[in-house]
């Protein structure tokens, strides 16, 4: 029986430029993150297959396309053993905007632990 590890997304909202003003001189603005098909659980067992550990290693390399809102091309990177993607964001539904924005994926431990014991248990 084949069990899927798992992680948690940490998402950081580094900056944003060019947004909208909807107040009168400022903005107030929030983020709804909605994260498409991405490579990060992928790139995990990638850099695992691969034996990175420390430093910093591209892992993947991502250009935008027609139906993304990726501002530039990007890479997903595995730094100090933490698989890694900084991105610039245009904003969809407003007049203008983008953000900053960095992804980190943290495999989670204890499901990892409960896949490893599951795996003697039931093969």
């Amino acid at each position: 029986m084949a069990v899927e590890t798992s992680g948690r997304l940490k998402v950081i909202i580094i900056q944003g430029r060019d947004l909208v003003i909807r107040d009168f001189k400022t903005s107030d603005p929030y983020v709804v993150v909605k994260l498409g098909k991405q490579p990060m659980q992928s790139a995990s067992r990638l850099s695992k297959i691969l034996g990175i550990s420390g430093g910093e290693t591209t892992l993947r390399k991502v250009v935008p396309g027609m139906d993304d809102c990726f501002q530039e091309e990007y890479s997903i990177r595995c730094v100090d053993g933490e698989v890694v993607q900084d991105v610039w964001l245009r904003l969809t539904g407003v007049e203008s905007g983008e953000i900053q924005v960095r992804i980190i994926y943290v495999e989670d431990e204890s499901v990892r632990s409960w896949a490893t014991n599951c795996k003697r248990e039931f093969c």
